[in-house]
């Protein structure tokens, strides 16, 4: 399965693709929000019918990819052009609905997650390669400087969103990803960073990640093989940064569920020691990063179906935690 970070810029910016292993190639890196991939029954504009979206179609009338041979780091961004007149406005968390050429009449749009955040002069996608898929295999068309200055067309979407509603007080955020669910919450952490270092001290912040490690590279070292594991990391690194902790749970293998116990081990990215157990995601898990304060946090949860609806059930049920339900947030990829 192949994956690409592809940064866009409204106007004319660049597109870039990233190889992240080896020179001039790509390698498995992550998926996009559930909006990625196509199914049988349904396709991104069915499943998000009922999602709030923007009324405008803004173009993006160039693509300039390049390449990079290793991830991490992402290349520099390249200085901004003038603003487009009606500049793009999003929140943290929302995706985009992607046209790409011919526009045929009738076309129906991709979803890609936007993982950078508000404040950047570009969007930053997550895209797979998935044939099967025709805005994504249209990205990822060979060779890739074949998508030089070719227009796209895109619309702002979705409602799994940071920050909260204003009515909901808070003094922590746990975030929770599943794999590619780490999209959204790369887009809400980057935002955080952004903020003064008031506002960044004053809220607590817990990241659960869980990733798939079946041949036990990410544990022996390679964080690159987890999509934004350094650059988050990076965000909580030195007294400047976001106030909290991140924990793994590596899968794969033969690691069955939560209740298997190992003993907890550490890897360092971005120079940051973090924590990680080799088991998945449980709801002791949630409950030990949430603690005594339910009602002064807030959960959002970005996974499988299978995955979040049983964390989402256990954290608002009243034989779970019994969290008030305006206080979970969630959004499902398939």
């Amino acid at each position: 399965m192949k994956l690409m970070p592809i940064k866009f810029a409204p106007l004319p910016l660049p597109l870039s693709f990233i190889s992240v292993s080896l020179p001039k190639s790509f390698i498995p890196l992550s998926r996009s929000y559930t909006m990625t991939t196509m199914t049988t029954k349904t396709t991104h504009i069915d499943r998000t019918a009922h999602e709030p979206r923007d009324n405008v179609l803004f173009p993006f009338p160039h693509l300039s990819p390049t390449y990079h041979p290793h991830h991490p780091p992402l290349p520099p961004l390249l200085p901004p052009s003038p603003a487009p007149q009606q500049p793009i406005h999003f929140l943290p968390g929302q995706w985009l609905d992607l046209y790409h050429p011919p526009f045929p009449p009738h076309q129906k749009p991709g979803g890609f997650t936007i993982t950078s955040p508000p404040q950047s002069p570009y969007l930053e996608l997550a895209i797979q390669s998935s044939p099967s898929n025709p805005p994504a295999a249209y990205l990822w068309q060979a060779p890739p400087s074949s998508l030089l200055n070719t227009p796209v067309r895109v619309r702002i979407g979705g409602s799994f969103v940071y920050p909260p509603p204003s009515s909901i007080q808070y003094k922590k955020v746990v975030f929770v990803a599943g794999g590619v669910g780490i999209n959204p919450i790369m887009s809400m952490l980057s935002h955080l960073s952004t903020l003064s270092l008031r506002e960044r001290k004053e809220k607590e912040v817990v990241v659960l990640y869980g990733i798939k490690d079946p041949d036990g590279v990410i544990q022996n070292g390679d964080t690159s093989q987890a999509l934004f594991l350094d650059r988050i990391a990076g965000l909580f690194a030195g007294e400047d940064g976001l106030r909290g902790n991140i924990e793994l749970f590596l899968t794969g293998g033969t690691t069955k569920d939560s209740s298997e116990c190992g003993p907890e081990k550490l890897i360092q990215a971005d120079g940051v020691q973090l924590p990680f157990v080799k088991r998945r995601i449980g709801l002791p898990d949630l409950a030990e990063a949430i603690g005594e304060e339910k009602d002064e946090t807030v959960v959002y949860i970005c996974g499988v179906p299978s995955m979040t609806d049983q964390l989402v059930e256990g954290l608002t049920s009243p034989q779970g935690l019994g969290m008030d339900e305006k206080r979970v947030l969630y959004e499902k990829w398939w």
